[in-house]
């Protein structure tokens, strides 16, 4: 399909699998702050953001976008830093929702606990959650 939402899946998936990196900073390689912003962070988080972008800098994606990622760890729903694409979260009980707009969320949900805005490059990540019978033998 050769789609924007195409390589930025095809670029978390090598930064997961082949890279081994946790989900949570996938989605800050993808979504790093501008160097001006990096510049105004306490130390650690320059440190942090600093090394992400010297060494994942080909993976930064510029532009607007809203995407759901999902996975057997569970769903990630990112925006670009800049929040020109909307992303609306919600959740009810143990289940969580993602749509570019509320109405969309309320149709299937018509009562949602929480709603919210997902913030620029503010990563929601919900765990899949696997839960076992244990054997009382």
């Amino acid at each position: 399909m050769q789609t924007d939402t195409e390589v930025i899946t095809y670029l978390f998936d090598h930064l997961i699998r082949h890279h081994g990196l946790p989900v949570n900073v996938a989605a800050d390689v993808l979504t790093a702050p501008e160097w001006d912003e990096i510049d105004r962070m306490d130390k650690e988080k320059k440190e942090y953001f600093t090394n992400l972008r010297a060494i994942y800098n080909g993976a930064l994606v510029n532009g607007p976008f809203s995407v759901i990622l999902g996975s057997n760890k569970g769903l990630l729903a990112i925006n670009d830093r800049l929040k020109l694409r909307s992303l609306t979260a919600a959740t009810k009980g143990d289940r969580a929702y993602f749509a570019s707009e509320e109405s969309a969320i309320r149709i299937i949900c018509p009562e949602p606990e929480k709603v919210w805005s997902v913030s620029g490059a503010d990563p929601v990540f919900v765990p899949l959650e696997i839960y076992e019978k244990e054997d009382d033998g």
